[in-house]
């Protein structure tokens, strides 16, 4: 069997050929392969952030993509390979689905309100064991987790609020430093109370909850509060 690096140029050159010398269209073929790449991905990514890496193998993702262990090998090389470009895949989609609420003609504190909800899901759909995995990983793994968060998450964010201290929505006083913080602290509790996302209902009830913190904070303002 051909190693991982030989497999993905294999499949660059199919691509190449398929996309770009064809006149950017795609065969039949070249989309029954990319929708089962695709259905593959999708398998891996359910059963890595629900049981973590080194639980799942090449046969459990087979058996719920419902293709051959050498469907996946001949597409991906190796399970870290499959791993590697299920994460990217991920990436690119949580990024696009940020920048598509940024970009959005919505009030600023309905795009705070969707960023939030977008966050606690992602937050609720990648298990603790997955998140371990991921940041005691070294190698590829690593380098794309530090490229995505140094070169675009973290400086597509940093954009948002300065967008929302612009509009002065987002207070001076506090600066994006102590946002991040906040919003890390509570990605690291929601993972401690997995609980408080169980459900629907508890997971709208929280939202609100960490909304509602985030934008007036614990303390009700003096002239609502209850007089002696």
């Amino acid at each position: 069997m051909a190693n991982s690096y030989e497999m993905r140029k294999l499949n660059y050159y199919i691509t190449f050929y398929m996309i770009i010398v064809r006149g950017g269209t795609m065969n039949g073929f070249e989309r029954r392969r990319q929708q089962k790449m695709n259905q593959i991905r999708q398998a891996a990514f359910s059963l890595f952030s629900k049981y973590g890496i080194q639980k799942v193998s090449i046969q459990d993702i087979a058996k719920k993509a419902n293709v051959s262990q050498v469907t996946i090998y001949n597409y991906f090389g190796s399970k870290d390979e499959l791993l590697l470009d299920a994460l990217k895949e991920y990436f690119e989609e949580q990024l696009s689905t940020f920048e598509k609420i940024k970009n959005s003609s919505i009030p600023f504190t309905d795009k705070i309100k969707k960023i939030f909800a977008m966050k606690l899901e992602a937050t609720q759909a990648i298990s603790s064991e997955l998140m371990e995995s991921l940041f005691t990983e070294s190698g590829p793994i690593a380098d794309l987790i530090q490229y995505y968060t140094s070169e675009k998450t973290v400086p597509q964010f940093m954009e948002f609020l300065d967008q929302g201290k612009e509009l002065g929505v987002i207070s001076n006083e506090v600066s994006i430093d102590t946002i991040l913080l906040f919003l890390d602290s509570m990605t690291l509790a929601i993972k401690r109370h997995p609980q408080l996302l169980s459900t629907d209902e508890k997971m709208e009830k929280t939202t609100k909850e960490i909304l509602h913190f985030f934008f007036y904070g614990m303390v009700v303002p003096e002239k609502e509060q209850k007089k002696d």
